[in-house]
């Protein structure tokens, strides 16, 4: 375990002030949006949700970098 933590340590070296402020903007987003007003209510809602995940999918294909690596 506690290798473990010392690898993901050195990982992070130089991300840990990135992620902590991603983290505090994205508690200020979550307190600023009202979530309800997102995705238009009503019959199409679903259908907004399943394209904007289709978007989301799409992306990740296309794209030729690993999740997590800049090569």
């Amino acid at each position: 375990m506690r290798r473990a933590v010392g690898r993901l340590s050195r990982h992070l070296k130089g991300w840990r002030t990135m992620l902590f402020a991603l983290l505090v903007a994205t508690v200020g987003v979550l307190e600023a949006t009202n979530w309800a007003d997102l995705v238009p209510d009503g019959p199409a809602k679903g259908y907004w949700l399943l394209a904007i995940s289709m978007v989301i999918a799409w992306l990740r294909a296309i794209t030729t970098t690993p999740i997590g690596r800049r090569d």
